[in-house]
């Protein structure tokens, strides 16, 4: 099989016309480009979505080889937003009604003589199209333009079209391979033949990991080949071991071979049942979140890299099993990179709320078809998602998707996501978006209320529009969205008829005007839209044993709060314990609650004593008289400087058997919880595991400040296009910790072999911010300045061609 990337010379003009498909078009009014492409670079915030709403163009000459003629050339577009008509050497040659699976068109019908043949695409991304996700309102932007990949494959007259692989039965040393091999048609004396090899992208350690099958071949008697396989000692797909196999499959006809294709497949056996997930026969608690698969400024048109960024931070720094393609199927890229790292995968046909009339119906059913044949042969891939996200009850059309669904798949079960208790269940899995909690009520709501008692239940949203949090909120906010995580997360894992959870979501995204807060922006995630992380984020990472992880939830400045009354300090870690120090006093030693959070693997610290020995120390006291003293505290500045009638009682009572004034009681408060005026404090918190300190953080009065900029990587190369870095940008103190009222204007230079995704100048938001460097199609090296108001910073960069 050869494939030939296409991703550049493509030539974009912002309003279709005609012209574009002849042979000799006039090119005064395009732009060219290359993919991914977005039909409209958009501000961060504040922007009205129809500015990409339009019917624009794009123009491509393919030059073909002599060769090619008499063979099939067909050219699939990965992802082209929202209705495509193709059109090659001006004649229409395929119209597709979906922006978010891929479609193909042979060309080899409408070659013309010459080497130089014209392909063009009328791409309509206005949100009034008769198909999904369009008809009402969405919660998300839509964007526009060839945003995917677009390559080429030359094919003999007689192909492999297609490959299913599927493997049920894999807990037995003699695992079983089901491989379905569809041809494009039937000709004389073919023959498949198979082989499975270990994947990896380096040499492994262990040379026993590369592993080796070749298989009989068999003759070709059908269209389609159902090929039966035992495969003696293959390891096991799973999260913590995500071992993968590339299946070559190869056909011959009169011995020579004139097609092969390759899948890359995991053993591993999935089921929801009843009691929970269950990955290769043992239970699995799922935790997970939402994503969009947009980016500041160009929407959907991201490449490779940043694609499979954002899965390995669903897996690293947010400690997930599993991701919600939310709404719509996303990059294969980012499937591969979920497949390479264990991270289980819910995807879903496009839609919200919305089910339209009986073509969009039957274009929803499409989109079933293309869903499940495309994305298939993913190991991480654990439920087809086969409903209207949050629509209501259509039985018969239901019945279809669900039936198509199976029919496609015979091993992945199906479900639906819903908002309904009680919802016609045509799936395998009632699906849940759960938005009962609010802060002071229950956490989840009783699943036998939501669903039938003896459906697998699973809950695919919650949090979200419920309490939306922006990075620059202040510390109390912050924290209450991090809580209301907690809450959930820990009766999930309590829960043992709850498969799991996803929460909504991942990272802010742009949206309509019917949503968000007024400038286009749901501020929902758990991190910002740049994935720099919020409070929350640290809910989800402390929950995995990979890294240490210690979280402070306050930045220990009384002025923050109302009545300079800190309150309890949260601690997000997986540690045993947590140290607190005062100036190099030890306060005390806290650990996880699991009073309120014994279900998550991983409790939060809570810290409610500031003071620790120090009035039985320093001011002679005893344990219960201090204990007695510093719940008089608490109370006294919770109010502002008063007590209760009841308290002021107590407090005098108290006080005179130790004979102390109100006035002195007052200034024994201001000294040890107040601090007002102490300019020298300084607050360390130590996590423990396992007798060792394995993670520091200090906090105290910021006397210095400085922009953190980290890039994903340095080295950007072009393979099948453009290449693209992600640059994290965070102003920090001394101790590194960020500011998160740092609100200051940073600017951006780029010279050599990159350039920049955005404008040249922005405002950190919430104390963090970020960008996109991209190559350029040349070989070199490339430098990125920050400047702010007080300096400059230079990043470095290495661009590599390999295409």
């Amino acid at each position: 099989m050869q494939r030939i990337y296409l991703n550049d010379d493509w030539y974009f003009k912002a309003q279709f016309t005609e012209d574009l498909c002849g042979p000799e078009a006039d090119l005064s009014g395009t732009e060219k480009v290359r993919l991914p492409h977005t039909v409209r670079e958009t501000p961060f915030h504040y922007f009205d979505e129809s500015v990409y709403q339009m019917v624009s163009g794009y123009r491509r000459e393919i030059l073909i080889k002599d060769e090619w003629r008499g063979k099939h050339l067909l050219l699939t577009f990965e992802g082209a937003a929202h209705e495509a008509r193709v059109f090659v050497n001006g004649v229409s040659a395929a119209v597709h009604y979906c922006g978010y699976t891929a479609f193909t068109v042979d060309l080899a019908p409408y070659l013309v003589p010459g080497e130089k043949q014209v392909v063009a695409v009328r791409l309509d991304s206005r949100e009034s199209l008769d198909q999904p996700p369009f008809g009402h309102v969405i919660d998300y932007m839509t964007y526009g333009g060839i945003y995917r990949d677009v390559y080429l494959e030359v094919k003999n007259p007689c192909y492999i079209e297609d490959i299913y692989a599927a493997t049920p039965d894999v807990l037995r040393d003699d695992k079983t391979l089901k491989v379905d091999v569809t041809l494009n048609e039937m000709a004389p004396d073919l023959e498949l033949s198979m082989c499975l090899d270990t994947w990896t992208e380096t040499a492994p350690e262990d040379p026993s990991l590369l592993q080796h099958w070749d298989f009989e071949p068999e003759k070709v008697r059908f269209k389609t080949s159902c090929l039966t396989e035992e495969v003696n000692g293959a390891y096991l797909w799973s999260t913590d071991y995500p071992f993968l196999y590339v299946l070559t499959v190869t056909l011959k006809q009169a011995g020579q071979a004139v097609d092969s294709r390759q899948v890359r497949i995991g053993f591993r056996e999935i089921s929801f049942e009843k009691e929970g997930f269950y990955l290769n026969g043992d239970l699995l608690k799922l935790r997970g979140l939402n994503r969009h698969q947009s980016w500041p400024y160009v929407g959907y048109a991201m490449p490779k890299a940043p694609q499979q960024l954002d899965a390995d931070m669903l897996k690293y720094e947010l400690g997930c099993n599993m991701v919600r393609t939310s709404h719509y199927p996303q990059s294969q890229h980012f499937i591969d990179r979920c497949d390479e790292l264990g991270l289980l995968v819910f995807t879903e046909i496009p839609g919200w709320q919305h089910i339209g009339g009986t073509r969009w119906k039957k274009i929803a059913v499409r989109n079933v078809r293309e869903m499940v044949t495309q994305y298939r042969n993913h190991p991480s891939i654990i439920l087809w998602g086969v409903r209207i996200n949050e629509s209501v009850d259509d039985d018969a059309f239901y019945h279809k998707t669900n039936q198509l669904a199976h029919e496609l798949d015979y091993y992945r079960q199906t479900g639906g996501v819903r908002y309904l208790k009680g919802s016609h269940l045509y799936e395998d899995v009632y699906t849940f978006n759960d938005f009962i909690h609010s802060g002071h009520n229950r956490a989840v709501t009783d699943r036998d209320k939501a669903a039938p008692s003896d459906s697998p239940y699973f809950i695919s949203e919650f949090n979200g529009h419920m309490y939306p949090t922006k990075a620059f909120d202040d510390e109390a906010h912050r924290l209450e969205q991090a809580l209301r995580y907690c809450r959930v997360l820990d009766a999930v894992e309590g829960s043992e008829d709850i498969a799991g959870c996803t929460g909504w979501c991942m990272f802010d995204y742009n949206t309509h005007q019917d949503f968000g807060s007024g400038d286009r922006v749901c501020y929902h995630g758990v991190m910002d839209m740049f994935r720099n992380p919020k409070l929350a984020a640290a809910v989800y990472k402390s929950q995995s044993d990979a890294e240490p992880v210690l979280e402070i939830s306050s930045s220990m400045n009384i002025g923050e709060y109302a009545a300079s009354q800190m309150g309890d300090i949260y601690v997000f870690t997986n540690a045993d314990s947590v140290r607190l120090y005062k100036n190099d006093l030890l306060i005390g030693e806290f650990y996880p609650d699991e009073d309120r959070f014994g279900s998550m693997p991983h409790p939060p610290v809570i810290i409610d004593d500031l003071i620790g020995d120090q009035l039985t120390e320093k001011e002679g006291l005893s344990e219960d008289a201090a204990d007695r003293l510093k719940a008089l505290f608490k109370e006294y500045t919770a109010r502002g400087g008063e007590l209760s009638p009841v308290a002021m009682a107590r407090a005098a009572a108290f006080l005179k058997s130790r004979q102390l004034t109100f006035e002195e009681a007052a200034a024994l408060c201001n000294k040890y919880i107040s601090t007002w005026g102490d300019s020298a404090i300084s607050w360390r918190f130590e996590a423990v595991k396992d007798g060792q300190v394995t993670a520091v953080r200090v906090k105290g009065p910021a006397h210095e400040r400085m922009l953190r900029i980290t890039a994903d990587r340095q080295t950007l190369c072009e393979e099948t296009g453009y290449d693209v870095a992600t640059i994290h940008i965070e102003a920090i103190d001394e101790n590194g910790n960020r500011l998160p009222y740092y609100q200051e204007p940073v600017c951006f230079e780029t010279e050599g072999a990159i350039g920049l995704i955005g404008p040249a100048m922005i405002s950190l938001q919430g104390g963090c911010a970020g960008t996109y460097v991209r190559s350029l199609g040349r070989s070199g090296s490339g430098t990125l300045t920050v400047k702010d108001l007080y300096g400059e910073a230079k990043v470095a960069f290495t661009v590599e061609l390999k295409g």
